[in-house]
């Protein structure tokens, strides 16, 4: 047998021979554009189904069956996508998407720092991590640069008086945020990470 991949939707006999051998009294085309759901009914017309028994609906629209008629309806049903994460269905929050899109497009650029909580002198040096944005190993002369950088953010700040580690995050992403945008042009999501020793 070949290997040989199929789409999953119908081909035109295969309809054919299912309302052949089936005869539904309504015929509703599902699962597709708009212009597959009539090239779908076509089928069923060419094989004599009328009009008034073939019903293309849009996502939601309500299809009412009572004494053995059916009519399409105006009424429109909640049909948004729902969003499945883990074990959790539908609770998956704007931000979250908004974050992984971010990630994905452009990746994540991690910054560890360490403050001294006495004298606000930065201990050692910032480390960095980075994913989907720059291969480290192969930048490290960026990534030298962007070390120094992240000093110089910070530790004019903190010289001035005892560190507040919520503005020096606010004031790393903002500021790395340039200075990557001028060396890379790509905005990664960068995620500061302040030690208060």
């Amino acid at each position: 047998m070949m290997d040989v991949h199929a789409g999953g939707h119908a081909q035109q006999e295969d309809l054919k021979l299912l309302l052949r051998m089936v005869k539904p009294k309504y015929y509703v085309p599902i699962e597709g554009h708009h212009d597959f759901l009539h090239s779908n009914a076509g089928v069923a017309r060419e094989l004599g189904w009328e009009e008034d028994k073939l019903f293309i609906t849009s996502n939601g629209q309500v299809i009412e069956f009572a004494g053995g008629a059916g009519r399409l309806t105006q009424e429109k049903l909640p049909a948004d996508y729902v969003m499945v994460d883990g074990l959790g269905v539908g609770d998956v929050s704007e931000v979250v998407l908004r974050d992984r899109q971010l990630l994905a497009a452009d990746g994540i650029f991690v910054v560890i720092i360490t403050i001294d909580g006495h004298n606000g002198k930065v201990i050692g040096s910032p480390d960095i991590m980075s994913r989907g944005f720059i291969y480290m190993k192969g930048n490290k002369t960026f990534v030298e640069e962007a070390r120094k950088k992240i000093v110089e953010i910070v530790q004019p700040k903190i010289a001035e008086e005892k560190p507040n580690g919520m503005y020096l995050k606010n004031k790393l992403r903002d500021e790395l945020g340039e200075f990557l945008f001028k060396k890379i042009q790509r905005r990664p999501m960068i995620l500061p990470v302040v030690i208060e020793v």
